[in-house]
């Protein structure tokens, strides 16, 4: 809303450092490594990046397709990714993650602070960190297949599909005659290439 804040801007400014300051306080209190471990084993680290790394993962190797992936990174770096990457993203990587997350269910240990072992309410507010950040992605989800009309099959099938445009495909002599690529740009670029193509 930079129409009604650009106005406003030193205040809002103010506003905020004075609101995270305060949410910051308890940080520096003598309860907050505590506070700190909890928020660190709950929210910040583990399970919460993997459910999102996951999902993101699924979105682009399987709605928008590995493939496409492939020839965006050919569009965007001259060189073409070999087969190894697709299976990594298209199937290593979610098995993995999955692996994972399983793995994490199954031998969950609740937190605890050196000999400091966390009451169960607390161990709820963790969950709860946990699952603010985890329940947008198939919250959404919901959402969208409750309120885009149609049946859910329709509905569903429209969902998986992107719906970005497909970019027209460049050739090499009309990619390097519209940007031209700087000496060490290209020292990066020839030093990737070895990466992507192992």
């Amino acid at each position: 809303w930079p129409e009604q804040l650009r106005p406003h801007r030193a205040k809002f400014t103010m506003a905020m450092c004075a609101l995270l300051c305060l949410l910051g306080m308890p940080m520096v209190s003598q309860g907050g490594a505590y506070i700190f471990q909890l928020m660190d084993y709950y929210s910040a680290s583990g399970m919460c990046l993997l459910w999102v790394c996951f999902f993101q993962t699924i979105a682009i190797s399987w709605i928008f397709g590995a493939d496409k992936f492939i020839d965006c990174v050919h569009q965007m770096m001259g060189v073409r990714p070999n087969r190894f990457w697709y299976f990594c993203w298209v199937f290593f990587a979610p098995a993995t993650m999955v692996f994972i997350f399983g793995f994490y269910i199954v031998q969950y240990v609740p937190a605890k602070y050196g000999p400091y072992v966390y009451p169960d309410w607390a161990e709820l507010i963790g969950i709860a960190l946990s699952l603010s950040s985890m329940l947008w992605i198939p919250g959404y989800a919901l959402y969208y297949l409750i309120i885009t009309p149609g049946s859910f099959k329709e509905n569903l099938a429209l969902g998986l599909t992107p719906n970005m445009k497909s970019r027209a495909k460049v050739s090499a002599s009309a990619k390097s005659s519209a940007l031209q690529m700087s000496e060490s740009s290209a020292g990066l670029l020839s030093k990737n290439s070895s990466f992507l193509n192992p």
